[in-house]
């Protein structure tokens, strides 16, 4: 399985935020039981990609590269790039993390693989060199990937991306007997504090008060597009589509914080959960969401007009909302 000599707790890693590396546990071993899979997602890691504001000033972001090998912010997207497969296939990740002197895991979130190949780095282990994770995508649906190293810090920094789960008639049908769809929407909402930006990937493994216990947000985004104004008109976020037309809106709650999703208007029908078919769908005009959930809802317009979706991120004590990110749909 893997080295549980390594399994430790270590100290002094790499000069880190908190004086040290700590609760780490470094290895690569071969995977159990491999097998030859359907489809192989061969990922690297960026650690100095960045993203520029409505306001004009960038905030660092890590992520995971497509292609594997260890890149320095060239060729990064944010989101990472988007995992997609069909439902029955054997699923090869592989993650290199290589010679950079950081550790990071890949966690298919809502994927129920072994212990392995859960990515759970303190259940499991963290990712040093090549490690190749081995999963089933048992059922269609909307999932995400993100590290799970150091996990608060990791997440808010952008190591996240989308994990598709297609029916077998491929894109076009929700699940199986489910219902069928035109356009395709894939809305990530996060927010960001760009106090935590400028830290170690280690920061807060030994302890140290690295103020993780109070997240201030400041930036607030859809798919890796600022809410404020970019996403109103970003391709691929916004929506153009024609009266009659059904639009499957895949929404991830990729934050920390509560989140409350307003359709402008729109019906929104949700038809699944966390990758699950709901046994009865459920029409809405607002959804509220916490850390990880997913839902898809299905959007049929019955009358032309620009419709303004909101995103409410509230704090997660008070329900004060502390932002808002905004999308648009245009129907024609």
């Amino acid at each position: 399985m893997f080295n549980l000599d390594k399994a430790v707790p270590m100290m002094g890693m790499m000069g880190g935020g908190g004086g040290g590396t700590c609760y780490v546990y470094p290895d690569a071993p071969a995977t159990p039981g491999k097998v030859t899979p359907d489809v192989t997602f061969q990922r690297g890691i960026y650690m100095n990609g960045s993203m520029t504001m409505d306001d004009g000033k960038s905030v660092t972001i890590w992520g995971f590269t497509d292609g594997g090998g260890g890149m320095m912010g060239s060729g990064s997207t944010f989101p990472s790039p988007a995992i997609r497969v069909s439902e029955g296939q054997i699923v090869h990740t592989q993650l290199s993390v290589n010679g950079m002197h950081w550790l990071h895991t890949i966690h298919h979130h809502g994927i129920e693989p072994s212990t392995e190949n859960d990515g759970v780095g303190h259940y499991s282990f963290d990712v040093d060199g090549t490690y190749t994770y081995q999963w089933k995508a048992s059922h269609a649906g909307t999932y995400f990937y993100h590290c799970h190293t150091n996990t608060v810090l990791h997440a808010e920094m952008g190591m996240y991306g989308a994990l598709i789960v297609d029916p077998p008639e491929g894109p076009g049908t929700a699940f199986t007997g489910g219902p069928s769809y035109d356009l395709e929407a894939i809305w990530a909402v996060d927010e960001i504090d760009s106090s935590w930006h400028n830290k170690n990937w280690d920061a807060g493994t030994c302890g140290g008060d690295e103020g993780f216990n109070s997240l201030n947000p400041d930036y607030f985004i859809i798919t890796g597009v600022d809410g404020a104004q970019s996403a109103l008109t970003a391709p691929g976020i916004a929506i153009n589509m024609n009266v009659g037309q059904r639009l499957l809106v895949r929404y991830i709650c990729a934050g920390y914080l509560p989140q409350q999703i307003r359709f402008g208007g729109l019906a929104a029908e949700i038809i699944a959960s966390d990758g699950r078919p709901l046994e009865k769908s459920v029409n809405v005009s607002e959804i509220d969401a916490s850390s990880a959930e997913r839902y898809d809802c299905i959007i049929q317009p019955t009358q032309t007009g620009v419709y303004t979706i909101e995103i409410d991120i509230k704090h997660w004590v008070t329900s004060e909302v502390l932002g808002t990110a905004r999308t648009r749909i245009t129907v024609n």
